[in-house]
C-alpha cells in the first residue's frame, strides 16, 4: 500500500515500465480524483484514450461486464485502462456504521443529496427498504452487530430528516449484490497484461478477501485525510493540504512566500477541494509571476469578506453543491432576504450565459481554457473593451471577468438555460406557495449543480 503524499514515486515507477494489474484509489474524493487523472495519464498515452480508456460509473457498474472488458484486448495495442468510479463493492454489512457516519457529515454539511446518497447504500448493505424506515421502525434488522450501529444513529433527528428527504424525492435503494467475490476471482485468474483495472472508492472494508488480494497483486493508493479535531488529525489534515499545494504550485512552476499556507488555511480551513479552487485562482492571478505572496491571498479574499453572497455564487458557478447549499445556510441564518439570494443566483446564471456568448462570438476568439490571466488581459481584454459594456463586463474587475469565463466551462448552454427556469420556478413557489424558503431554494441548487432534468419534471416538486 502507498500514500498520496507518495504518488510521484509510484508513477515514476509507472514510467519505468512497473505497472500492476489493478490499482484501488479510496479515500478522499477530491484526491483520488486527483491521483486518477495522473495514473491514467501514466498508464495510457494521451492519443490512445479516446479507444484505450473505459470509464463505468459505480453507481450503475456491473460486475459481469467489467470482467468481460477486463478480458478484451485493447483496439490500439498499447495499455488499456478499464475504471470503476465510486465503486460500491466493497461496500458490506460492517461498513454500515461508516456509510451512517458518511450520511451524517453530509448532512451536518448541509448535503442532503450526498446525506441521502449514503444511506440508501447502506440500508442496500442491511437489505432493507425505505418503506422499512420511514416511520422510524428499524425492526427488521436481525444481525445483531448492524442493529448496534443502526441504534447508534437511530434516535438521532437528522436521520428521520434523511429519510423523509429521500421519500419525497423519490429516491430508491440501489440493489446490492456481493460481488467482491466475483471479481477477485477474476484478478486472481488474470487477464491481458495490456490492461489495467482501477477502482476508486470513498471507502474500503479491508478485512475483505478483495482488498487483500488487490493489496498483494497490485496497488492499493490511500487518499484518505482525518476528519477529526484532535492535534494529531489537524496535523494530518494540514501535512496532506501542504502536499496537494508543493505538487499543484510544481505543476505551475510557482513558489509561496512563508505565511501563504497559513493565511490560506485561515481563510479556508482544511477542505481539500476549496483550497485546491483557491490555488487555481491564485495561480491565474498572478500571472508570469513566480511567487504567490500573503498580500495575493487578501486580495483575492478581499471581496468575500465584503460580499459574503459571493462565495454562494461562487460555489453555484463552481457547481460545488457542498460550498454552495452551506454558505445557503450561512446567509439565511445571518437573515438574508431569500428573493435576494434568489437574485444573487439568477445574476450568477446570467453572467455565465453572456461568458458563453462571448467566448464565442467573434470578441472572445482567442479565449481558451487554459488561458493564463497574464494572457487574457493581453489578448481577450483589449478586445472587450470596443464592445458595449453589458452584465457581464460593467463595472467587473478584469480578473471577475476572466474568472466568469473559466467557470462557464463547468456548464453548458443548455444546462444555464435550463438552470435559468428551475430559478424562475423557484422564484414563483417563493412569492406564492407559501413553501419553506430555504428548502425551495435547496432544492434550486441541488438541480443545478448536481444535474440538471428537463423542466417537466419540476412540477412534480
Amino acid at each position: 500500500m502507498t500514500s498520496y503524499k507518495d504518488l510521484s514515486k509510484l508513477l515514476a515507477e509507472i514510467g519505468k515500465g512497473r505497472v500492476a494489474p489493478v490499482y484501488l484509489l479510496y479515500g478522499d474524493e477530491f484526491l483520488y480524483k486527483s491521483a486518477f487523472k495522473s495514473l491514467l495519464d501514466a498508464l495510457v498515452p494521451p492519443h490512445h484514450k479516446g479507444l484505450n480508456y473505459e470509464p463505468i460509473d459505480g453507481a450503475s457498474e456491473n460486475i459481469y461486464e467489467i470482467i468481460e472488458r477486463l478480458n478484451t484486448f485493447p483496439l490500439i495495442p498499447s495499455a488499456k485502462v478499464i475504471a470503476v468510479h465510486g465503486t460500491r463493492i466493497f461496500y458490506s454489512a460492517v461498513a454500515v456504521d461508516d456509510l451512517l457516519n458518511k450520511s451524517k457529515e453530509a448532512f451536518e454539511r448541509q448535503d442532503l443529496k450526498e446525506s441521502a446518497r449514503y444511506l440508501l447504500h447502506m440500508l442496500s448493505v442491511a437489505g432493507m427498504s425505505l418503506d422499512d424506515v420511514k416511520d422510524g421502525n428499524w425492526n427488521r434488522v436481525s444481525d445483531k452487530k448492524l442493529m448496534e450501529s443502526i441504534n447508534k444513529h437511530a434516535a438521532e433527528a437528522w436521520l428521520d430528516q434523511v429519510i423523509a428527504y429521500c421519500v419525497q424525492e423519490k429516491m430508491t435503494v440501489p440493489v446490492h449484490q456481493d460481488d467482491a467475490e466475483v471479481l477477485n476471482d477474476a484478478i486472481l485468474a488474470g487477464y491481458p497484461k495490456t490492461n489495467h483495472l482501477v477502482l476508486t472508492t470513498d471507502l474500503v472494508d479491508k478485512r475483505r478477501k478483495l482488498y487483500k488480494t488487490i493489496n498483494k497483486t497490485g496497488v492499493v493508493i490511500d487518499c484518505s485525510v482525518p476528519k477529526g479535531e484532535r492535534a494529531a488529525d489537524k496535523r494530518r489534515q494540514q501535512d496532506a493540504l501542504k502536499g496537494h499545494i508543493k505538487e499543484t504550485l510544481r505543476k505551475a512552476g510557482k513558489t509561496m512566500a512563508p505565511g501563504g499556507f497559513e493565511a490560506l488555511y485561515e481563510k479556508i480551513g482544511p477542505d481539500m477541494r476549496s483550497f485546491s479552487n483557491e490555488m487555481e485562482k491564485l495561480i491565474a492571478f498572478v500571472g508570469d509571476r513566480k511567487e504567490i505572496l500573503p498580500s495575493d491571498i487578501e486580495t483575492i479574499s478581499k471581496r468575500t469578506r465584503q460580499d459574503p453572497i459571493y462565495e454562494m455564487t461562487n460555489a453555484i458557478a463552481e457547481r460545488n453543491i457542498r460550498r454552495a447549499l452551506f454558505f445557503l445556510d450561512s446567509l439565511l441564518k445571518n437573515n438574508f432576504y431569500p428573493l435576494q439570494v434568489l437574485s444573487a443566483a439568477t445574476n450568477q446564471i446570467r453572467k455565465l450565459i453572456l461568458a458563453k456568448d462571448l467566448i464565442h462570438g467573434r470578441h472572445g476568439s482567442g479565449w481558451r481554457q487554459d488561458l493564463s490571466y497574464g494572457a487574457f488581459q493581453k489578448m481577450i481584454l483589449p478586445e472587450l473593451e470596443k464592445r458595449e459594456p453589458d452584465f457581464l463586463t460593467s463595472n467587473a474587475h478584469p480578473f471577475a471577468i476572466y474568472m466568469t469565463l473559466k467557470q462557464s466551462d463547468n456548464y453548458t448552454l443548455e444546462e444555464l438555460i435550463v438552470a435559468l427556469e428551475v430559478l424562475l420556478d423557484a422564484d414563483i413557489r417563493l412569492k406564492r406557495s407559501g413553501q419553506d424558503a430555504k428548502m425551495v431554494l435547496e432544492h434550486a441548487i441541488l438541480r443545478i449543480c448536481g444535474g440538471l432534468p428537463q423542466p417537466s419534471a419540476y412540477s412534480s416538486l
